[in-house]
């Protein structure tokens, strides 16, 4: 099972953690409720937003967590696919923080959070 972030930005670059720790996402609706003069309402359906949340992705290294982290600076779209998890494939650009941190119950794992925005490219 493996878990592959590519950056598409022409250069080939990419990560492969080795555990994909977290994925919170969410998907916001975009519909609007109008109230009517006479008591009643009234919809605006609109598409929902695409998914945004945060990626925990599990290194066990320094060098691979830093050279995900440092992956995930570059103004490009990235492509994650996971045979694991399919529902987590996506097309996504960095939205929010990119952070390193060592884990405190090994003191040699590292975990890599990056927040994300589903995008289509």
């Amino acid at each position: 099972m493996t878990n592959t972030i590519v950056v598409q930005d022409g250069s080939g670059g990419s990560t492969v953690p080795v555990l994909v720790l977290g994925y919170e996402a969410e998907q916001s609706s975009r519909n609007i409720v109008h109230d009517t003069l006479d008591g009643g309402i009234m919809v605006s359906l609109i598409p929902p937003r695409p998914r945004s949340g945060t990626l925990r992705l599990f290194y066990p290294s320094e060098a691979a967590a830093d050279a995900a982290r440092l992956l995930h600076r570059r103004p490009a779209p990235f492509t994650l696919t996971s045979t694991e998890r399919t529902t987590i494939n996506m097309s996504y650009v960095t939205a929010g923080p990119a952070r390193i941190v060592l884990d405190d119950q090994t003191r040699n794992a590292w975990v890599v959070e990056v927040g994300f925005q589903e995008v289509t490219i």
